[in-house]
């Protein structure tokens, strides 16, 4: 049966209208972090700068006084804050990865008393919003002096973010054959060597996804690092960006220079995590 004309260009229309809608932001902010203070207040709007510059990139790299546009920036601030995000999501991916990996292996495949109770408990604090606990936890790790650094950030996303890890791969450790870990048993394996040996490798394509989700989350992070980051010691970019809206104007060129340049690195991970997925399902088909 034939597809009409008409359904086709319904769904290139369709198709279109999701693009335009997805892409725009993100091209309005690159054409206004090329934009003058000047070219983004003009009423009418102005599609297409008069006058390209890269100032705004310029201010985050060098800094300026904040004279222009009442927005300023101090030289390295941004760098900074950009190298903390980037230590965030790759140390708390790895933790998270650490303990769902081998959570999920447990729930999946070992019988041990009170198993569907601690899974089922584990996963129910998925529903607790972290507002609602925001208060014992600040309590926590003040007691602990982890307030203002990585390591209390990242403890705060592995708990937060593992259950949902866990939940995830434990789809993927339940459709893996038992055969290859029996016959590792069998041959005088232990528990943990089958686990790290046949079923790690065989879970790749499942972690290569949840990493790329993992990296995405932590990074565009904001309320956690928002309540429990005040210096530049552990605050990542997504904090550090609020603080370039003036409290009289707002240089808008930097805010969305700022927001370009916070959006490549998580960009580039998708894209490389993408090709390692498509590889590993490629081989094993």
């Amino acid at each position: 049966m034939k597809t009409s004309r008409a359904a086709v260009l319904f769904r290139v229309v369709v198709v279109a209208g999701i693009v335009v809608w997805s892409l725009s932001p993100i091209v309005l902010g690159i054409v206004t972090s090329f934009s003058t203070q000047t070219d983004v207040n003009t009423v009418p709007a102005r599609w297409v700068p008069h006058h390209l510059t890269v100032g705004a990139y310029r201010a985050l790299i060098v800094g300026n006084s904040g004279r222009a546009g009442g927005t300023a920036t101090e030289s390295g601030t941004f760098g900074k804050a950009m190298l903390n995000s980037t230590e965030l999501a790759l140390i708390s991916t790895l933790a998270i990865l650490s303990v769902a990996t081998m959570a999920s292996y447990a729930f999946s495949r070992l019988a041990f008393r009170g198993r569907k109770p601690i899974f089922y408990v584990t996963l129910s604090t998925l529903i607790v919003p972290i507002f609602v606990v925001v208060v014992a936890l600040f309590q926590l790790l003040a007691r602990f002096h982890l307030i203002d650094t990585k390591t209390g950030l990242v403890l705060v996303f592995v708990a937060t973010l593992s259950p949902l890890a866990t939940w995830i791969l434990m789809n993927s450790v339940r459709e893996l054959p038992h055969e290859p870990e029996e016959a590792a048993l069998i041959d005088g394996c232990t528990r943990f060597q089958a686990f790290f040996r046949i079923v790690l490798p065989q879970m790749g394509s499942s972690i290569a996804a949840l990493s790329a989700i993992l990296v995405l989350w932590v990074w565009g992070e904001f309320l956690i690092p928002l309540l429990l980051s005040s210096t530049l010691n552990a605050k990542p970019v997504t904090v550090l960006i609020t603080e370039y809206v003036g409290k009289y104007s707002t240089n808008y060129p930097i805010l969305a220079a700022a927001g370009v340049l916070a959006l490549l690195p998580p960009a580039l991970v998708v894209l490389v995590l993408n090709k390692r997925i498509t590889g590993m399902l490629a081989g094993s088909s």
